[in-house]
Formats: structure tokens, C-alpha cells, sequence
């Protein structure tokens, strides 16, 4: 008889390989797409679970970051976004800080508060929404 191989001896010789279930491991403008999703998820549905997710995704698009100035840019904008995000929730990360620090410095003060701004009014659309719906 045939040995049988198990779903876990599947994924084990996945990321051994280096995949993983999306076809994204190491491909940074496809982990960046789904950093979108989850921030598009955060935007709506305001869970902790999607900004954490959406926070893991950005970080490893930073751990992976090889000096490229656009995906340094993208990582600048992206931690403004974070931090915002973070505050709204008010929840804790304590290494979003310094790893903002590190990537926001990319961008002049203007654009930050511009990124600032526009994220605040995605922050407030879907609450306006809700509270027209509600009259409505």
C-alpha cells in the first residue's frame, strides 16, 4: 500500500520550498496588493484582526526590502497609514514607532500631513455612510 501524505506534509514541503497558499511568498508587489485588501478590510470593517494583518504584510515587505526608492515610498506611506490606523483602533503595537521612524523619513512633512489627511477622511467615509444610512 501506498504511503499516505497528509495536508500538513503538503504544506511543510511548501514553505520549505519557499511558496505559500496565495503564489506571493517573495514577490513584494503582490504582498503589497494584499496589504491594500487588508487595509480596504480595516477601512470597513474596522477589525483588529484585518490591521494586524495588514500591519504583518507591510512588515514583511519591509524585512524584504532591498532599496528600491518606490517600495521605500510605498513603506513610508503605508506606516503614516498604520499609525493613523492604530490610533483610531487604539490598539498597541510597540514596534510600530520605530518602524515608522525608520521609513517615514522618506517622505517631506507636507506629504505626510497630506497622507494624513486623505487617510483620516477613509477613516471617517464609511462611519458617514452608516449614519446617512441610518436617517435615510
Amino acid at each position: 500500500m501506498k504511503p499516505t501524505t497528509t495536508v500538513a506534509d503538503f504544506i511543510r514541503r511548501g514553505r520549505e520550498a519557499g511558496h505559500d497558499a496565495f503564489g506571493i511568498a517573495h514577490d513584494p508587489e503582490a504582498i503589497m496588493a494584499m496589504a491594500a485588501v487588508h487595509r480596504e478590510t480595516f477601512l470597513r470593517d474596522r477589525s483588529e484582526r484585518s490591521l494586524r494583518r495588514w500591519r504583518e504584510l507591510v512588515a514583511e515587505v519591509a524585512a524584504s526590502h532591498d532599496g528600491d526608492t518606490a517600495i521605500g515610498r510605498w513603506l513610508g506611506v503605508e506606516h503614516v497609514r498604520l499609525g493613523r490606523a492604530f490610533k483610531a483602533a487604539a490598539v498597541d503595537d510597540p514596534t510600530l514607532l520605530s518602524d515608522a521612524a525608520r521609513w517615514v523619513v522618506v517622505l517631506a512633512s507636507g506629504e505626510r500631513d497630506e497622507i494624513t489627511s486623505r487617510f483620516d477622511l477613509d477613516l471617517m467615509a464609511p462611519l458617514k455612510a452608516a449614519a446617512a444610512a441610518s436617517r435615510g
